[in-house]
């Protein structure tokens, strides 16, 4: 038995080593049911191929991520409809005769927000990365106005009241810790059966990167002085940063 499992593990060693690994990423940490992720694996030992094959007689043109950043990477969105912990991967394939394999990525989906006034602060990590989740709710108004000639003209979910602003995070808390905002959206949702001239929500998403200097120690619970626009009456809860 010590023979055939100590061959076994020879043969999974050589299979490994022939293998290129290639990782696998996300542009959503934690997304609620409804909200697009985009997956992405990187694509280099394509352009390596072509630029071998054809070398100048050949231009590379890159695809433009939703951040409006380039990337040589493979990418697709995918829409979760259940939440739920989702495990991605492993891929395995052949390019050229050579091995490619990916690794695995975990995905937490959170269930859709309540549609009613509302903002949501959470703390998430993924794949060692810790991340802060800001998400508001405001009640539109709608702006519906009649014509002259018996028309009208409105905004579909109204829009939002005049003078209020989305919350966001300071992005210097203390020293020590830093916040990075890099991905923010604005839309309007409406609830499921709205009417035509019904009026939703205008609905605001910010994440932000945790950015730890190498020396800082102890942990910094966020308070609503770490925050722009806050709400009034909010609860903000025990939010903790460390290590």
């Amino acid at each position: 038995m010590k023979k055939i499992t100590f061959l076994i593990l020879i043969l999974f060693s050589i299979n490994a080593i022939g293998q290129t690994k290639l990782e696998i990423e996300i542009d959503n940490p934690e997304p609620r049911v409804g909200q697009s992720v985009t997956f992405s694996i990187n694509v280099d030992f394509l352009t390596d191929y072509f630029k071998k094959e054809f070398g100048k007689n050949v231009e590379f043109t890159r695809s433009t991520s939703i951040f409006g950043m380039q990337s040589d990477d493979f990418e697709r969105v995918i829409i979760f409809e259940k939440a739920k912990e989702y495990e991605i991967g492993p891929f395995n394939f052949e390019f050229n005769g050579k091995k490619y394999t990916t690794g695995t990525i975990k995905v937490n989906v959170l269930p859709k927000l309540p549609m009613e006034n509302g903002l949501w602060l959470r703390i998430t990590e993924s794949e060692g990365q810790q991340y802060l989740i800001l998400e508001q709710l405001i009640s539109n108004e709608s702006n519906k106005t009649d014509n002259e000639n018996g028309g009208y003209s409105h905004t579909i979910g109204g829009v939002k009241p005049e003078g209020k602003e989305f919350a966001e995070l300071n992005e210097e808390l203390t020293k020590g810790i830093e916040l990075s905002n890099y991905s923010s959206a604005n839309n309007t949702l409406s609830p499921e059966g709205a009417g035509l001239f019904d009026v939703g929500f205008s609905y605001s998403i910010k994440k932000y990167k945790i950015e730890f200097e190498e020396n800082f120690n102890g942990e910094y619970i966020i308070t609503k002085k770490d925050f722009k626009n806050l709400p009034e009456n909010f609860d903000i809860g025990k939010i903790k940063l460390e290590k």
